[in-house]
């Protein structure tokens, strides 16, 4: 019998507000805070976040086990805990052995809290891009309101205080995360062939496909953006261009979520990339201010739809007992494409390359959702 989400999307979603408020919007400062704050060299302190992410990434592709093991529930809080963890070792701690350590139990709790709750959200309805785009929505709402909240903080209290309140709002996101339902996963084993079966499909490929790519794009102009602005703009125009990002692909994860359960997953798809490739090149040919908020406004669409569409995706193609593990290997597609970019963020030594470049493989995974759309609909695999 169908179960009501309401409870679970209500206290999830909170959650994922609170921590993002808190861990997530405390990112930035914790490079500036080790080499300021303790005397760790600028390097070792960039590892010690950087870390984090490529934890995150591997471990992915392990979620669906631990979950089999420890149950859903317990995946959920052992993960939701680390948020709350993380700031508080940053702040309580000088050694940096330890604090690498850190990273590596947050981004292994990350990629535990991210899957789980998107399995729980999923398994308790069948819209599955809507209930998702909750969850994303209330995660960016929390981060972009974090920013605001934690420069305040830092500005009155300085770093130390940043990472007291970041470590306070994760164990409110562990309270509200322990009052969600402990629902069990469907009766069944995962069957590996099945799995294996699936990602040797095609259409499965293309999904893993566009989520690599959409995440490789999303770092690489995200970090160029910024200069961008203050080139053509200069830096006044800061505040007023980069919210439009936060705030589109907040609406973008809330409603774009409904639209792509109304429409469908490669429908949505190609009109992701679509409307991102455009926004790309109009970043590349204009400095204009207005138009950049609109190339902003675009390229957040493509951002908040891509990883909707693929949950869908694959809420429509898997059992609930195989969620787990079908959600880590093919999200960590996206979060190594980010990886990637970041690593690689002096690959283009001018802004307007990146984005012409980048808008280009934009319009290429246009292409490719839409023939996926079409074989699909033909009945081919």
């Amino acid at each position: 019998m169908q179960t009501r989400p309401t409870r679970d999307l209500v206290t999830i979603s909170l959650a994922f507000f609170l921590v993002f408020l808190g861990a997530g919007a405390a990112q930035p400062f914790v490079i500036d805070y080790l080499h300021q704050g303790k005397g760790i060299p600028a390097t070792q302190a960039s590892l010690v976040l950087s870390l984090v992410y490529f934890v995150f990434v591997v471990f992915w592709v392990f979620v669906g086990r631990i979950v089999d093991l420890i149950g859903l529930h317990a995946v959920k809080i052992l993960g939701v805990a680390t948020y709350a963890l993380f700031p508080f070792i940053v702040y309580a701690s000088d050694s940096y052995p330890v604090l690498l350590m850190a990273s590596v139990m947050w981004g292994i709790g990350a990629s535990m809290f991210w899957a789980s709750s998107m399995v729980q959200v999923m398994n308790t309805s069948t819209r599955y891009a809507s209930a998702t785009g909750i969850i994303k929505g209330a995660e960016m709402s929390g981060a972009m309101l974090g920013a605001y909240l934690l420069s305040v903080v830092y500005t009155r209290h300085g770093y130390e205080a940043v990472f007291v309140v970041a470590a306070a709002l994760g164990v409110g996101g562990l309270l509200a995360m322990a009052a969600s339902p402990n629902r069990k996963v469907a009766p069944g084993k995962p069957n590996f062939a099945k799995f294996v079966a699936l990602m040797k499909r095609p259409r499965t490929k293309t999904v893993c496909g566009l989520l690599l790519a959409s995440g490789f794009a999303y770092g690489i102009i995200l970090n160029g953006m910024k200069s961008h602005i203050e080139t053509a703009c200069g830096d006044g125009w800061l505040r007023f261009i980069l919210p439009v990002f936060a705030v589109t692909g907040i609406l973008a994860s809330v409603f774009g979520g409904r639209v792509c359960d109304h429409v469908g997953r490669w429908l949505t798809f190609t009109w992701a990339f679509a409307i991102g490739a455009a926004g790309m090149w109009l970043a590349a040919a204009t400095g204009e201010p207005a138009l950049l908020m609109l190339a902003m406004l675009a390229i957040g669409v493509q951002n908040a739809l891509v990883p909707l569409s693929a949950l869908g995706w694959i809420g429509d193609h898997t059992e609930p007992h195989e969620r787990a593990q079908v959600i880590g290997f093919v999200l960590c597609y996206r979060d190594f494409g980010v990886a990637l970019a970041i690593q690689l963020g002096g690959i283009f030594t001018e802004t307007r390359t990146a984005f012409v470049v980048f808008g280009a493989l934009s319009a290429a995974c246009t292409l490719a959702a839409l023939r996926a759309m079409v074989k699909t609909r033909t009945g081919s695999t």
